[in-house]
């Protein structure tokens, strides 16, 4: 799976800007604020229907433009997609022109991205952390996101009920079909946190590995425990009028020597995060039976030469689009942005 080309209007900065992509190594380098990141925005955009950096899509809408497109062509093996966006009052979604959904782009385009500039918060938020295991499951098990909006639809009206303060008889049948999903969101976190642990021991043989704690905390997986332990919350739900546990307040913590990440030093922190990035590549590579498309946001202050080297060399059929201030030659593909774009 690479990006062959991608063309971009009216989008952040960029006014038109029309790149062509080597299927190795690429590095986008400029100034500040040239637009690097918006490459990477655009390409995160198209493949899961949303920025990496906010939720208003009007923010990323060029200040001259009404519009904005992009549209990129992605090889996989043999089969050459065209996947496109538009955003004017909404967003929409094509694929060959046709309008689509994240879940058939997903076929055909699946970006990890990775930036120096907010690793940290992937270890000590846990909503981004939240989001890191969403995506990284969304990657080899597409269904996913589709229990997960489920979930998220249910929660929003659970939400509701207990905003208008309804009766408890309402509640319950409330609370049962959100026991039953959560159940189904919760087992399949559990087991991806499983295999990615197993693969970041048979991959680098260190003791680093991902806690996943259930907002739930019920000695048992079942329907009825779950059932149990909303029964038992459902007092402050009312007084507080929202939903107090579910999978949408699950913790992820991200251990190394059985002591949390978040209280080494910022090089030990990103090399540490890194090497689960790369351990789900590894994932995505046996579930997929190909790599994804790697990007890399200001890559030499996120890694540091050795570790770009080790890139190189243990991945060189895989995708890397990366961005810095400075030229580098350890790509084959360089493309100066600048200020005109």
């Amino acid at each position: 799976m690479y990006i062959s080309n991608i063309t971009i209007d009216g989008f952040r900065n960029i006014n038109h800007l029309d790149l062509s992509l080597d299927p190795k190594r690429n590095l986008i380098f400029g100034m500040n604020g040239v637009g690097k990141t918006s490459v990477l925005e655009a390409i995160f955009l198209l493949s899961f229907g949303k920025s990496f950096l906010t939720r208003k899509k009007n923010e990323m809408l060029n200040h001259s433009a009404e519009e904005f497109i992009i549209r990129l062509h992605s090889r996989k093996q043999d089969l050459v997609s065209s996947i496109s966006s538009s955003f004017k009052s909404k967003l929409s979604l094509f694929l060959d022109d046709k309008k689509t959904s994240i879940f058939e782009i997903n076929k055909y385009l699946y970006p990890v991205f990775f930036s120096s500039s907010d690793y940290n918060l992937y270890i000590e938020s846990k909503p981004f952390s939240r989001k890191m295991i969403d995506r990284f499951i969304f990657g080899v098990d597409t269904l996913y996101i589709k229990h997960l909006l489920r979930y998220n639809n249910i929660l929003k009206q659970k939400n509701s009920l207990l905003k208008s303060n309804r009766n408890k008889p309402e509640l319950d049948s409330w609370n049962k079909v959100f026991c039953d999903l959560s159940l189904n969101l919760v087992g399949i976190k559990m087991k991806f946190v499983d295999r990615l642990n197993m693969e970041i021991k048979e991959k680098f043989g260190r003791n680093l590995r991902i806690g996943y704690k259930p907002s739930f905390d019920c000695p048992e997986q079942t329907l009825e425990s779950f059932f149990s332990r909303l029964d038992s919350v459902k007092l402050s739900e009312l007084k507080y009028q929202r939903s107090l546990i579910g999978p949408h307040l699950d913790s992820f913590d991200i251990f190394l020597d059985n002591e949390p990440l978040r209280v080494y030093s910022s090089g030990e922190k990103k090399i540490n995060l890194l090497l689960i990035y790369i351990a789900f590549i590894e994932m995505f590579k046996k579930n997929n039976h190909e790599y994804p498309v790697f990007m890399l946001d200001d890559f030499d202050t996120a890694i540091d030469s050795r570790n770009i080297d080790y890139l190189v060399r243990s991945y060189p059929d895989m995708q890397v689009i990366a961005t810095s201030v400075n030229r580098n030659t350890r790509f084959e593909n360089l493309i100066e942005l600048k200020k005109e774009n």
